[in-house]
């Protein structure tokens, strides 16, 4: 299996088109626009019929069989979109998926759109008869970095000039929605054609579209960023979709596992610790980062924040609860933040 990216794939198609292809991700606008140059590169090699299935416990097996075997009348070859369920195929699915092996051909064309690609899904029976000799093309949703390259991308594509300043504050209001960044783009490409695009000209036509979770927000927390936390939490607020006892329970996970692991940290080196705990490899740095920023006492005073935070949620005072998250905010980023549980209004 060959792994390409997303910016990769229609250079790649070029070259050579593949059997079998595999779209994976959480980004939709990716995954769409991934499917469109397939099947437009597709069309060029005589691929001009094609079936999109999403595969449920309904799926009519023998139809997709009956249909890989039958010639059209016009000599055309055929595309299979398969839709996975979210959760992954189901056993009956795999049996059938194994079974469809048998019936491709040279002039079919398989693609499998899903959610996810874990480990279990790529040593499965199913997945090393469709896909072993196919690409891989990870579609997941870009963080801050990757989306200012890909607005660069995106901007050279569409003749668009424009500088850092601009494409961060577009990185700024439109992180985690990239249907709408890819719309403002073709719409700047109207408003301000052939000439530089800077912050100004940027700043006229803007809306705060970002979305974000739960887990940037920590995230923006345990770095100290404090201008990205309080966007992400303004936006989070704004939404009115994530339950606030969602962000208390994930932060206070990572904040009581840091408060374990501090005492320790004189007798044992801090990656035998994040082993020992269970910590993923991908949050040891974060976790580092805050443990090097923030005193020993500056977590008690965030976790005596967390305590009254839960108890004006019972009193149901939802105003209070966004401006003292807002503080804990300040007091996580801040290492010289004087701010205290005891500034709160009573």
């Amino acid at each position: 299996m060959i792994r390409i990216y997303p910016e990769q794939l229609s250079s790649t198609l070029e070259r050579e088109l593949r059997a079998c292809y595999v779209l994976h991700g959480n980004e939709p606008l990716l995954l769409e626009e991934a499917q469109n140059t397939i099947f437009s590169i597709a069309q060029e090699h005589g691929f001009t019929e094609h079936f999109i299935i999403t595969l449920n416990y309904k799926t009519d097996w023998q139809c997709i069989f009956s249909n890989c075997q039958s010639l059209s009348l016009f000599g055309a070859r055929q595309i299979f979109l398969l839709i996975l369920p979210e959760q992954g195929p189901t056993s009956v699915m795999s049996t059938q998926l194994v079974t469809l092996s048998t019936f491709l051909h040279r002039d079919i064309l398989l693609i499998l759109k899903m959610t996810s690609l874990t480990k279990i899904y790529e040593k499965s029976n199913w997945y090393q008869a469709l896909c072993m000799n196919g690409v891989e093309v990870p579609c997941q949703k870009l963080n801050h970095k990757q989306l200012s390259l890909w607005i660069t991308s995106r901007a050279k594509l569409l003749n668009i000039d424009i500088d850092n300043a601009a494409n961060q504050l577009l990185c700024y209001y439109y992180e985690g929605n990239l249907l709408a960044l890819s719309q403002v783009l073709e719409q700047i490409c109207i408003v301000f054609p052939n000439r530089p695009l800077m912050r100004q000209h940027i700043e006229k036509i803007v809306n705060d579209a970002a979305h974000f979770n739960v887990f940037q927000w920590i995230d923006a927390l345990l770095l100290g960023d404090s201008q990205r936390a309080i966007h992400i939490l303004h936006q989070i607020s704004a939404e009115d979709s994530t339950p606030i006892t969602l962000l208390l329970r994930m932060l206070q996970r990572d904040i009581l596992l840091l408060i374990t692991i501090i005492p320790q940290m004189d007798t044992i080196p801090l990656y035998a610790l994040f082993k020992k705990y269970g910590v993923l490899e991908k949050r040891r740095t974060l976790l580092s980062i805050a443990l090097k920023r923030l005193a020993y006492e500056r977590w008690f005073q965030i976790c005596r924040l967390l305590t009254h935070i839960e108890i004006t949620i019972k009193q149901h005072d939802d105003h209070s609860v966004w401006l003292e998250l807002e503080m804990l905010t300040l007091m996580f980023c801040h290492t010289n933040c004087s701010l205290s549980i005891d500034d709160i209004d009573p």
